[in-house]
């Protein structure tokens, strides 16, 4: 007979390992993990996850939303497991140094946190399986094929895009898990299960609290136990809400939806936070074979600063672009706030006490960030990842004249592209005055690519050498020249060129702050 998948104990979570390990790491890994090698692969669970974190190079999670959501999963247990839940922000400080000093997570505590209560990491059944609600059972109506589960299989208005696995196919259970995390985060707006609950009944549901958002995280190569760490935010972020501070594994209560509690510290802030509720119906393989996904609340969720968005004072936090590269937003992770023509933004808070970090440790730090392009209801369009090279050196707590030298070369960047675009699109009316718009946003938006596409190299050359005045007008230049190759064929195109050109390459004086002109991203 199989035993009951659970999360603690069974494969759920692909990581890498580290490539170089001592002697006595390599025999811990060997009885952790058989079979695994240094700069290997291996799916392990949540308990060996932590128990093994000091061995493991980073997460290896194939679909970026999942990812987001693992990534705030583990940092509400590393609260518990690294003994990171004091609201005293010095002494918070100060854990955080003895922890990252240790080297590792402490195989007590470890065992204190995944011992007790083994149903409660149960995937399939019992009084509450992991992340769902069990009532769904009797009050959400007939489930859906299990392919419903996997939000990048085709289904309803979502297009096939990424899986072409067709619906009935049953789903397993490492699989289920990353979905059913994706859907806690990410489950889309509008038509789901119908759901019966104290005398209300709809199939209605809201948005995921993370859908169509960006999402940054502190990271460090090569080490996914300083990585889980530094994700933790600082108290100085944590709700300040009354009412118990759990994730939903940690009560036996269920929440009601009818009544959706604020988060009331970073533990459910972090895990407790979701607009739907699902429920999967397994086999005797553990595997998905239905699932049932409704409306966990009937409002909007409770307002909450998430740390790991950028917020802004109007518009709301910062959502996915597959099409804008993370470079461009770089100087907004590094300064406390931006200023901008249409909103001010606000770093992510989780970035706010790395700054006080030692110094060797800062210097190797980057940036991952993950997001999924989509719309409300449910359309995705494409996740995406990126990570950048050691840059929180440069936050402008520990280096406010780097920062300030990034901002004013991403800004040199962004005006040295609308200037690009007013000379790409000048060029196409001269050349085709009665064409249509569509045909020359295609024109100017290849063009703009292009120039991007270089910016970015010679940005990050930059940020090695922040002396260095950066080229983005001479780039610029030559994405001009090379996309009105094809305006040539006439005089009139010809002409077009050479004057818009010349507007490229002197250009009028620098603007004055605030007053940008109004052109697309």
């Amino acid at each position: 007979m199989v035993h009951p998948f659970r999360v603690d104990r069974d494969p759920c979570v692909e990581v890498r390992i580290r490539e170089v390990l001592t002697p006595e790491e390599a025999g811990e890994l060997a009885v952790l993990v058989p079979g695994a090698v240094p700069g290997g692969m291996a799916v392990v669970g949540l308990r060996e996850l932590f128990g093994g974190a000091h061995l493991f190079a980073d997460l290896l999670v194939a679909q970026p939303p999942v990812e987001a959501m693992w990534r705030r999963l583990l940092a509400a247990m590393t609260v518990r497991v690294g003994r990171l839940d004091t609201r005293d922000g010095e002494v918070w400080l100060d854990a955080r140094e003895d922890l990252l000093e240790r080297g590792r997570f402490d195989p007590d505590a470890v065992g204190a946190y995944f011992d007790p209560s083994p149903e409660r990491w149960w995937l399939f059944g019992g009084p509450r399986p992991f992340l769902q609600d069990p009532r769904l059972d009797e009050e959400g109506g007939d489930p859906a094929a299990p392919g419903r589960l996997v939000m990048s299989r085709a289904s309803g208005a979502n297009a096939l895009w990424s899986d072409g696995t067709p619906q009935d196919v049953p789903v397993g259970a490492a699989e289920s898990v990353a979905w059913l995390l994706g859907w806690y985060g990410f489950g889309p707006s509008g038509t789901n299960n119908t759901r019966r609950h104290g005398g209300r009944s709809t199939h209605i549901t809201k948005a995921g609290p993370y859908r169509s958002l960006i999402s940054y995280f502190p990271h460090l190569p090569g080490s996914l136990f300083a990585s889980l760490v530094l994700s933790v935010p600082a108290p100085s972020a944590w709700p300040q809400c009354p009412g118990p501070d759990l994730a939903p594994w940690e009560t036996a209560q269920l929440p009601d939806p009818l009544a959706v509690r604020p988060p009331a510290g970073p533990v459910s802030l972090l895990a407790g936070r979701t607009a739907h509720a699902v429920l999967l119906c397994g086999d005797g393989e553990n595997r998905t074979v239905g699932c049932r996904a409704t409306w966990a609340t009937l409002t909007d969720l409770p307002p909450a600063t998430d740390p790991y968005v950028i917020e802004r004072d109007t518009g709301g936090p910062v959502r996915a672009d597959r099409g804008r590269h993370l470079w461009r937003d770089l100087d907004a992770l590094l300064l406390h706030q931006r200023a901008g023509d249409k909103a001010t933004w606000r770093r992510p808070t989780v970035f706010d006490h790395l700054a006080e970090l030692d110094p060797d440790l800062l210097a190797r730090l980057g940036v991952r960030a993950l997001g999924w392009e989509q719309e409300g209801r449910d359309r995705n369009f494409a996740w995406y990842s990126a990570t950048t090279p050691p840059v929180l050196h440069h936050l402008a707590e520990a280096d406010p004249d780097g920062a300030a030298a990034i901002a004013a070369a991403r800004d040199s960047a962004e005006g040295v592209s609308r200037a690009l675009y007013g000379a790409l699109a000048n060029a196409w009316d001269g050349a085709y005055p009665k064409r249509e718009s569509k045909e020359k946003d295609g024109f100017v938006n290849q063009g703009r690519a292009r120039y991007w596409a270089a910016a970015e190299a010679e940005f990050w050359a930059v940020l090695s050498d922040l002396g260095r005045p950066p080229a983005f007008r001479s780039l610029a230049v030559e994405a001009f020249d090379a996309s009105t190759t094809s305006l040539k064929a006439t005089g009139h195109g010809r002409r077009a060129i050479a004057q818009s050109r010349a507007q490229l390459t002197r250009p009028r004086p620098a603007r004055t702050p605030g007053r940008a002109p109004r052109t697309p991203a």
